[in-house]
């Protein structure tokens, strides 16, 4: 590999000599035609100026415009000032003549520029017309002076590549010979055993453990390769059949573990349904009393509005068949039993529900809302003679879809031992393990003397997949 990198090398450097000579002869014929012509184009413009400098009626700008171009002739006669050092001698004469005709073309041309009449200008643009004539002449046979010259050493140049096209092509022809026979000499002591090592390492990998070792050639690092590889592969076979024993006996510790779980999610749901069918005594006590006195005191129309929703609040605990519902359902059921609540405690609790419209069908699990309400008049309104809030909130945030329920009661110390924290653990407990079964969480905000928030996080894609699952 060193040998042939560095023929490539050597074979670069060849070429970009080459190149560089190349470049370097073509840039100074280039240079001499690009003088010359700048010089032809610069004056040729220069008398196209002074035509329309010298007529009876000016265009606009006429001197000016004639006076740039004498300017960017002059930049151009000073790229073709004659070097003895440089330039051949018929190159310099004509450069030398064109200057000396140049100075003599300048005195002429201050004349035209101080005369003041068009009658004092005919003279000098006459001699200034033969003058152009004589240096465009010189210029042409500057030009071709320059071919002539430009085409002999293109010629050389020419004939420079060619002979060292013929010394690279011979060089890269004996590199090729000796990159091939090192290439053999590689193939031959080196890929054909990593051949074989490639080939016996695809057999195990389609798990054939049982193929014959490699043959081993030599001490070099292939040799010693193929001795780690013949090690390697009994390791593996003796590997295989320890993890085939290993995975049995783990199959049956699974199948065990598998049937426990299902007795406990069983064992689970129905702690949910015993929970749903649970309804408070003293709730149906206090709530069916009020309704009586106000059918005695007001008559059938309220009295039936707060049966219905008495009714509603029934049929929704009783369903025990579902344990996700709509949230918009949820908060439906949590509105009747605000309503109940509000008929009994009157102007004492103001109870207000706030949710996004477009949350009404995302699934919960069912009786999040209505005990934590409950919960905060019986243990955090219930002393209050007035100026009682319960707000719920449901919107969507960051972490999935958000129910917050805030209330200004007496609050409590949510560090406290159970034994203190009291009638709030229980039912918080256990919507907190329903709420982390079913992806989301619950976290419980309080202060003794200053309320309590819980805030409810609802995952919607793992709500829509568990309740998919459930259903099916």
């Amino acid at each position: 590999m060193g040998s042939m990198l560095a023929a490539a090398w050597v074979l670069v450097a060849l070429v970009v000599v080459q190149l560089h000579t190349f470049s370097g002869k073509s840039e100074i014929i280039m240079n001499e035609y690009m003088d010359i012509t700048g010089f032809m184009n610069t004056f040729s413009a220069e008398n196209v100026c002074l035509e329309a400098y010298i007529r009876p009626v000016q265009p606009l700008n006429a001197k000016e415009d004639y006076l740039a171009a004498i300017q960017s002739t002059d930049r151009q006669l000073e790229a073709l000032r004659p070097d003895l050092q440089v330039d051949r001698r018929e190159e310099y004469v004509l450069k030398r003549a064109i200057c000396n005709a140049m100075e003599h073309y300048r005195n002429s041309q201050g004349a035209l520029l101080q005369a003041e009449t068009s009658s004092e200008m005919i003279e000098p643009y006459l001699s200034l017309k033969t003058q152009a004539a004589y240096i465009d002449d010189y210029t042409r046979d500057l030009l071709h002076s320059q071919m002539i010259q430009g085409g002999a050493q293109w010629q050389e140049i020419d004939s420079a590549n060619t002979a060292s096209s013929r010394r690279f092509v011979g060089f890269l022809a004996i590199s090729t010979v000796l990159m091939v026979l090192i290439l053999l000499i590689f193939i031959r002591s080196i890929l054909n055993p990593l051949a074989a090592l490639g080939r016996a390492a695809d057999t195990i990998g389609t798990g054939r453990y049982d193929a014959p070792p490699l043959v081993v050639r030599g001490d070099d690092e292939v040799g010693r390769a193929a001795k780690s590889f013949n090690l390697m592969q009994a390791e593996i076979r003796r590997t295989i059949r320890a993890l085939e024993k290993q995975s049995e006996m783990e199959k049956h510790l699974l199948e065990k573990e598998v049937e426990t779980a299902q007795m406990q999610r069983k064992l689970q749901e129905g702690r949910f349904a015993q929970l749903q069918s649970q309804i408070n005594p003293h709730f149906l006590f206090n709530t069916l009393s009020t309704i009586a006195a106000l059918a005695r005191e007001e008559g059938a129309p309220l009295s039936e509005d707060l049966i219905l929703r008495l009714s509603n609040f029934f049929r929704y605990s009783l369903e025990s068949d579902e344990r996700m519902v709509a949230l918009g359902r949820e908060i439906q059921l949590l509105r009747d039993y605000m309503e109940l609540q509000e008929t009994r405690y009157g102007d004492r609790i103001i109870m207000e529900v706030r949710a996004d419209p477009a949350l009404a069908d995302v699934p919960v699990p069912k009786f999040i809302l209505q005990p934590l309400v409950e919960n905060s008049i019986l243990h955090g309104l219930r002393s209050c003679t007035g100026g009682g809030q319960i707000r719920v909130r449901a919107f969507r945030g960051r972490q999935g879809v958000t129910i917050t329920v805030t209330d200004n009661g007496c609050g409590f110390d949510p560090t406290a031992p159970r034994d203190r924290a009291g009638h709030h653990s229980v039912g918080l407990d256990n919507i907190r393990e329903r709420m982390e079964l079913s992806g989301g969480g619950l976290d419980v905000f309080s202060r003794p003397g200053l309320g309590t928030c819980v805030r409810i996080i609802v995952r919607e894609e793992v709500r829509h997949d568990q309740d998919s699952g459930g259903r099916g």
